[in-house]
């Protein structure tokens, strides 16, 4: 699995006009859609939102090919030690490259069918965190999810993989930038600690899988 950094301004309007608003873990809107609401009104469009890009890069002077290239340095540091504790914990090994789209936007979903996720550059401090939280959310599903979002349903399945990126904190600690540990949401904090709690006793992603759903 390769992970290529790009930039697509189509991609950063989609991203900034479906989950700015709101998404499914948070009702609040993030700073970029309010400051595009502020700027447009309730209901932007597609081209305001374009707009309202070029001039948030410009105002921000953000360097794009330059953020991408120290992306790519950074993760390239961890990226496959990373890799190597996701598969050795899932049991599964991604094949397929997946890229990552910078965006305004300091919300970052992703799509595992197409194979991307977002990364803001609105954060001033390393996106190893936003990259390795979404990486966990690709290993989550196709080493368990797939095979059980059916029998959980989707809400269900949404908060076990939210707050299984608790154990990035526990098995990728030193992979984290330096005081910035996944926090996760806050409807989720219970079961993040009954996870930490079990992987104390028994680090098997199956049977810990198998105690969250039964």
């Amino acid at each position: 699995m390769k992970i290529n950094f790009q930039y697509d301004k189509e991609k950063d309007i989609w991203c900034i006009l479906n989950k700015g608003k709101s998404s499914n873990n948070s009702k609040l809107s993030t700073k970029a859609y309010e400051q595009l609401v502020r700027r447009y009104g309730d209901n932007p469009t597609s081209e305001d939102t374009s707009i309202f890009i070029e001039n948030y890069i410009s105002e921000n002077n953000i360097d794009i090919q330059k953020l991408i290239t120290v992306y790519q340095k950074d993760w390239e540091i961890i990226g496959d030690i990373f890799q190597n504790i996701a598969e050795i914990i899932f049991g599964i090994t991604i094949s397929r490259d997946i890229t990552v789209y910078l965006t305004i936007n300091e919300r970052c979903p992703y799509d595992i069918e197409n194979n991307f996720f977002f990364v803001s550059m609105s954060i001033s401090s390393s996106v190893r965190k936003t990259i390795m939280h979404e990486l966990w959310h690709f290993y989550t599903w196709h080493g368990l999810g797939a095979k059980e979002l059916e029998k959980l349903g989707v809400q269900k399945y949404n908060d076990l993989k939210e707050a299984l990126t608790v154990l990035l904190n526990v098995e990728c600690k030193d992979l984290l930038p330096e005081g910035i540990p996944d926090m996760g949401y806050p409807q989720h904090k219970e079961l993040r600690e009954k996870i930490v709690e079990f992987w104390k006793k028994d680090k098997n992603i199956n049977n810990l899988w198998e105690y969250l759903t039964r």
